[in-house]
């Protein structure tokens, strides 16, 4: 017959057999043997409690849309990062990025602005140079 099916038979007891490794870690497996497990409620990972900081999209969006759109773009590329470091447990990046979405929102209205009285003036300018009498009369 053959012995498929049925148990081995245990190893010999002559000690030849390396014991387990104690409680406390210092096996082969990093230490990580008896070590406590990762605390509940998210452990390793998880979001902070309490709500993200504001990510200011919107003001990012309009501002690029209506104002500045190079220095938009970075405002939305922050603010679209917030929401994700926030909920990945970065809680210091979430409020970095916050805070680099809110000053590139705030430059960009600001050099859209500067750039609509520039050009307002240039206009204003432009019309009080046109000379009056080049009609021809």
């Amino acid at each position: 017959m053959t012995d498929y099916g049925n148990t081995p038979p245990p190893p010999p007891g002559d000690g030849g057999s390396t014991p387990p490794p104690p409680p406390s870690g210092g096996g082969n497996d990093g230490g990580a043997y008896g070590a406590p497990p990762p605390p509940a409620g998210g452990g390793y990972g998880g979001a902070p409690a309490g709500p993200p900081p504001s990510n200011f999209l919107i003001p990012a969006i309009l501002s690029t849309i209506f104002c500045c759109l190079p220095v938009g773009i970075a405002a939305i590329v922050f603010a679209a990062q917030v929401n994700g470091k926030w909920s990945s447990g970065d809680q210091a990046g979430a409020i970095e990025s916050a805070a680099k979405a809110k000053k590139f929102t705030i430059i960009s209205v600001v050099a859209g602005v500067v750039v609509l009285v520039l050009y307002g003036i240039a206009a204003a300018a432009g019309v009080m140079s046109m000379d009056s009498s080049s009609t021809g009369t």
